[in-house]
């Protein structure tokens, strides 16, 4: 629009100085004694203006592009009035025409005028400040056009020529180890001013940043320190954006499984000898410390709160809020199940005073709170999830589709967790295990074999009901491919975890508890099924890969045996 802009104040200029030529024509001494000094200033602009550029730009250099640089510099429209003003000076004066000749004298004084500006825009590039000012308005050019489109998932923006050379850029300075050109990208991708039909492209390369810049830290042994700090930076950007979108819940719930999913992979490329302690010890910690913030700015009354910005809930809606939380759930993310305490204020405008580590069930009294017949809330916010959920039969179909995922993606508790790698929430602790693990298991829609043979069937069979939760939710993040490591996978098509996550509704929650129903349960299952729900508590639950191969039953019951260990301090000292 600027370039457009010009263009047409230069081609005004040039029509009124052709008036002016034609007025008032000059004689042939005039014509040259005048193109003799702008000759002069219009070569020693030049000159300046290509030492300028030989000092700053890298021919090499793909981000800024030549063509951002001339759009900027108006270098194209200069050399062109220059070539025009030559053409006519040397026409008219060959050809005894002294308006041609006057005409092409003063459109070196048009070229010389142009080129004090064209000189002036390309020094401000040669500072690092104006350079950044400059690819930040072209990012936000082209995520604005991009945007135009809508959606985040659009081949040809992730293809598209500016974002190419952008991402090209981070990723030469990142194998470079460059820390300085790295803060610059970054800072000019967080400076980008995008509308907010562009918000979630900019959100898309957000996240593809973070991964260059943690993969880096692991595997190409960049500064982990500075790697953390630049996608520290992105985190809270992201975080920004999603405060304009209509519907926040998708990005960023994609983040927060991003970093689930980071810390996991640190922990995993460390104790194999692939990424150094430090690396990973930083990236556990960038994710342990993101996804507090973000539970911050979803609870709408946090305990603390840095900023204002952390005041209020980003996902006002029960759909936000149940999307959010669903994905939040996965890769045995920090602050798992502290993250329900806000999805229960969301929903039904009070506050769940309970505390999960004494082994109080969030979701059972939600379920209370909304469907009780004495127990219901009756609040704005609870009648919105009301309608939201439907009925009863829904709110349990839905949770026990968010437990699925959650089991399927836990942590394999084989791994030796490094003593570095432990931060708050992200801990061995067969206890923390328990407690996140114990969230979904104290939901007990179903007290018996039978009935949860029903439910599993239900899980693994029932068609999306139209208009439901589960299928609103489904639908809504359909065309939002955020570009992560960690897809979205529907819940029935985990099969083992489906099993399990209908097992564990079933096992005792204190020591020595009846374990009747959850082994008729088991024994009705058929080999292979019961094999592969071996397979799945063997990797995610303490104890029960010693019995796996022996007894594939009895490793599920070993496995969940994990639930009796929450509420044990307070037990121990009643």
């Amino acid at each position: 629009m600027v370039q457009r802009r010009r263009q047409v104040v230069l081609c005004v200029c040039a029509v009124v100085l052709a008036v002016v030529a034609v007025l008032y024509p000059r004689s042939a001494d005039d014509v040259v004694a005048a193109t003799q000094f702008s000759i002069a200033f219009f070569a020693t602009l030049l000159t300046g203006e290509a030492v300028i550029f030989a000092l700053t730009f890298s021919a090499a250099s793909s981000w800024p592009s030549l063509q951002a640089i001339d759009s900027h510099i108006a270098f194209r429209e200069w050399v062109l009035i220059g070539w025009f003003a030559a053409l006519f000076t040397a026409c008219g004066l060959l050809g005894g025409n002294g308006m041609s000749a006057t005409y092409g004298a003063l459109l070196f004084l048009l070229a010389n005028v142009f080129g004090i500006f064209s000189f002036v825009q390309l020094f401000g590039l040669a500072s690092v400040g104006g350079r950044n000012r400059l690819l930040c308005r072209t990012l936000a050019g082209e995520l604005g056009q991009a945007g135009a489109g809508g959606g985040a998932s659009a081949g040809d923006f992730e293809n598209g020529p500016v974002v190419n050379a952008y991402l090209s850029a981070i990723s030469q300075a990142v194998i470079s180890n460059d820390p300085t050109a790295v803060r610059n990208l970054v800072d000019q991708l967080v400076g980008a001013e995008v509308s907010v039909a562009a918000a979630e492209r900019a959100i898309t390369l957000h996240i593809d940043v973070l991964h260059q810049l943690a993969r880096a830290a692991l595997v190409s042994g960049a500064d982990p320190i500075q790697a953390t700090t630049c996608a520290d930076t992105l985190v809270d950007s992201v975080v920004r954006l999603c405060r304009r979108l209509p519907d926040p819940a998708p990005p960023l719930g994609a983040l927060s499984r991003y970093l689930a999913w980071l810390a996991n992979t640190a922990l995993l490329m460390s104790v194999r000898g692939v990424a150094s302690n430090r690396s990973a010890r930083e990236l556990v910690a960038l994710s342990t410390d993101a996804r507090s913030r973000i539970l911050r700015c979803v609870d709408p009354d946090p305990k603390s709160a840095r900023s204002p910005d952390e005041l209020g809930t980003l996902l006002p809606k029960p759909l936000q809020a149940l999307m959010w939380s669903a994905d939040f759930a996965e890769f045995h993310g920090a602050h798992q199940a502290g993250a329900l305490y806000g999805v229960y204020e969301i929903l039904t405008g009070t506050k769940f005073m309970g505390n999960y580590w004494d082994g109080a069930s969030i979701l059972t009294q939600l379920r209370r709170s909304l469907f009780g017949n004495e127990d219901a809330v009756r609040t704005p916010a609870a009648d919105a999830a009301r309608a939201a959920l439907g009925n009863v039969e829904e709110y349990d179909h839905f949770w026990a589709l968010t437990s699925v995922t959650a089991l399927a993606t836990l942590r394999d508790c084989r791994v030796p967790h490094l003593p570095e790698l432990v931060r708050p929430e992200f801990t061995p602790d067969h206890q923390l295990l328990g407690a996140y693990l114990r969230t979904f298991a104290t939901h007990r829609y179903f007290g018996t074999a039978e009935e949860a043979r029903t439910a599993l069937l239900g899980l693994i069979s029932r068609t999306v009901v139209s208009g439901s939760a589960s299928e609103r939710v489904h639908h809504g993040r359909v065309g939002r491919a955020y570009r992560v490591p960690a897809p979205h996978v529907e819940p029935q098509l985990r099969p083992a975890a489906v099993i399990l996550a209908v097992a564990c509704r079933l096992a005792p929650l204190t020591p020595g508890g009846d374990e009747t129903e959850l082994r008729g349960f088991l024994a009705a299952l058929p080999p292979v099924s019961l094999r592969i729900t071996a397979g799945l508590a063997a990797r995610v639950l303490p104890g029960a890969a010693e019995v796996t191969q022996t007894d594939p039953a009895e490793a599920v019951v070993v496995g969940l045996k994990v639930l009796t260990l929450v509420g044990s301090h307070t037990r121990e000292g009643a």
